[in-house]
């Protein structure tokens, strides 16, 4: 798992810069965009007062889970599914800040959020490095790049050639899987606090 961390080091840098960045974005110019997202933070609210989103420990790890799901297979659009879903979170929690006082949007956030956004900011960096596999795993088998490891590379048959390149990248696919799967567990355990302690910490300091 550590190495998946170091090797990985400037893809998660990214994932995070790509949601913070629009978090404060989206707080600092919430004047500007609330025409856009007020529908969406009414219709938030709304489903959860009429029970469609429940604040229970099922609903609301389905949902994430769903969410991380979609990140992670996002690899398969070149990433950009990923980076949408990175960025419109963030912009949406940085205007969602701004509905309410500030430190009620902490205390009603932070319990849960400590866990939820690195589970969101690694389930996007799984899917980023699933896409470098997927472009690295393609590009090998007709490169001549591992060539240099295997001295009848050009003989070998197709077949053969996509199991000598998913061998040299099979790294990148098992850090993937690691840091996704770390990522599943933050979303359990999010899950939890949101679902039995963010509103009982939140109510007894309002």
């Amino acid at each position: 798992m550590g190495t998946a961390f170091v090797e990985n080091k400037f893809i998660i840098l990214f994932s995070i810069l790509i949601f913070i960045i629009p978090m404060f974005i989206g707080y600092i110019f919430a004047h500007y965009i609330s025409e856009l997202l007020n529908p969406m933070v009414d219709s938030f609210r709304d489903r959860v007062q009429n029970g469609d989103i429940k604040i229970a420990f099922d609903s609301i790890f389905l949902n994430n889970i769903k969410v991380g799901i979609i990140m992670y297979g996002g690899a398969v659009v070149f990433g950009l599914l990923t980076a949408l879903l990175l960025i419109s979170n963030g912009v949406f929690i940085g205007y969602f800040a701004t509905q309410m006082p500030l430190n009620a949007f902490l205390l009603y956030t932070l319990p849960h959020g400590i866990f939820e956004i690195p589970a969101v900011i690694l389930a996007g960096a799984s899917g980023f490095i699933l896409f470098k596999f997927i472009v690295s795993f393609i590009f090998n088998i007709f490169s001549s790049k591992i060539n240099e490891n295997h001295n009848n590379f050009d003989n070998l048959t197709l077949k053969d050639k996509i199991v000598y390149s998913l061998n040299f990248n099979i790294n990148k696919l098992t850090q993937s899987i690691s840091l996704f799967g770390l990522s599943f567990v933050l979303f359990i355990i999010a899950a939890v606090v949101e679902a039995y302690l963010t509103i009982p910490i939140a109510s007894f300091f309002i």
